[in-house]
């Protein structure tokens, strides 16, 4: 896609939406003002976004000194989205509308595969499946798919492993999910990791700074990084492997990538697992060994914490020790405004979050936490979805992508949709 001139009515048009959607200008005065364009310009764009059904007026009117300026709002009551979460252990598929408002939600339990079809073949069907309960006949305006992976967001497609001995199941680069979903659903699709969905998703809360990291706990530890508003993904696509951070490099804690004493080794799903079981084989924590060790799960290694097993608090405490101790070094550099934890049973500990920040005031500079807010995410993960959903509208409300789609009043061809990603 090619920058298009901002001379062109419908990059104008994206303006006035964009304006209109976040609030800062809502009358048509108001947005002639923020835009420097005519009153009778303003008239046409706003009627080209209502032709659209993005905005429409909100029925309420506020005066300037003169005759009352009609007030507009955001609609997109009309236009679909869906969303496609892929895990390990299921999918989540999300119908929603333009403005984030969720129509059907649904996790569908299914082991991920190394071969992709499968997974992709079952997403498909139950997008099908909500479009035709909720939206007979027609078609999505936009997907947006997260994956457990670093994504190349230029092509959609898998990055290289940050190691190659993760234990996640990653497909192959040479699969181009995008495609295969495009011609599948005849919709345009966004690809992105699942820890950069849910830091875009923390980030679309009301009221979000500008600055936030969202860590991610699941098997491994991810995170998503919002820079001055904008979801930062690095030179090569992997910005946020706060995972393979070394906490502490006297360990004898090998992490998967081979190294000693990463956040990785204490924090993450596999570890913490890996220890209950030994704590179960040695006899070490009564609460365990009430439960079937072939079965044991990190959420019952929190419940003994809870419970007041020693060894079962010591495993939460040292992981959240280890999860201040890298978000120090995060905090201290990069100086968010907030920080979310969220992803597991491990991250709605109370143990586990007021131990990290015990640890991250103790070890970051005082300077860059004395205005920090730390956050537990939402525990049903919808962040996620929230963020999948804003990283389409995102997109198909840009200029340059409006420019293209506006004039058909609908997002695109598919196969015009093709032979641009090529490009």
């Amino acid at each position: 896609m090619y920058p298009v001139s901002p001379q062109d009515p419908w990059v104008q048009v994206a303006e006035v939406v964009r304006l209109i959607r976040t609030g800062e200008a809502q009358t048509r005065p108001e947005l002639a003002d923020a835009t420097r364009l005519g009153r009778n310009i303003i008239t046409q764009r706003v009627q080209a976004a209502q032709e659209l059904d993005l905005v429409r007026p909100s029925g309420t009117q506020r005066s300037r000194g003169g005759r009352a300026a009609d007030v507009w709002e955001f609609s997109g009551h009309e236009g679909r989205v869906l969303t496609g979460l892929i895990g390990l252990t299921g999918l989540r598929v999300t119908l929603s509308d333009l403005a984030n408002r969720v129509i059907e939600d649904r996790r569908i339990p299914s082991p991920l595969t190394i071969d992709p079809i499968q997974s992709c073949e079952l997403m498909a069907t139950e997008m099908e499946g909500m479009l035709a309960r909720h939206h007979a006949g027609g078609r999505a305006w936009g997907i947006g798919l997260g994956v457990l992976a670093p994504v190349d967001f230029s092509t959609g497609r898998s990055a290289d492993p940050v190691t190659s001995s993760t234990p996640n199941i990653r497909w192959p680069r040479e699969f181009d999910v995008r495609t295969w979903l495009t011609r599948r659903m005849q919709a345009p699709v966004w690809v992105e990791s699942v820890s950069n969905l849910a830091a875009l998703g923390a980030a679309a809360e009301p009221g979000a700074p500008s600055d936030l990291v969202f860590v991610r706990l699941d098997r491994g530890v991810g995170s998503g990084i919002i820079s001055d508003g904008r979801l930062h993904r690095g030179a090569d696509w992997i910005a946020g492997e706060i995972t393979h951070i070394v906490v502490n490099p006297d360990s004898d804690r090998i992490c998967l990538c081979g190294r000693v004493g990463c956040l990785d080794a204490y924090a993450s799903r596999w570890a913490i697992e890996a220890d209950a079981r030994r704590a179960v084989a040695e006899g070490r924590s009564p609460h365990l060994a009430a439960v079937d060790a072939s079965a044991l799960t990190l959420a019952d290694v929190v419940a003994g914490a809870d419970a007041g097993d020693p060894t079962c608090t010591e495993l939460v405490v040292r992981a959240a020790d280890a999860m201040g101790r890298a978000l120090a070094s995060v905090v201290t550099w990069f100086n968010p405004r907030r920080v979310v934890v969220g992803g597991n049973e491990l991250a709605d500990s109370s143990l586990f979050l007021g131990t990290v920040s015990r640890t991250l005031h103790a070890q970051a500079l005082a300077a860059s936490v004395q205005n920090l807010e730390l956050r537990q995410g939402r525990s049903d993960r919808f962040e996620e979805v929230t963020g999948a959903n804003t990283m389409v509208v995102d997109a198909l409300l840009s200029p340059d992508y409006l420019a293209e789609w506006g004039p058909e009043g609908f997002p695109i061809d598919v196969e015009v949709l093709l032979a641009r990603q090529s490009r």
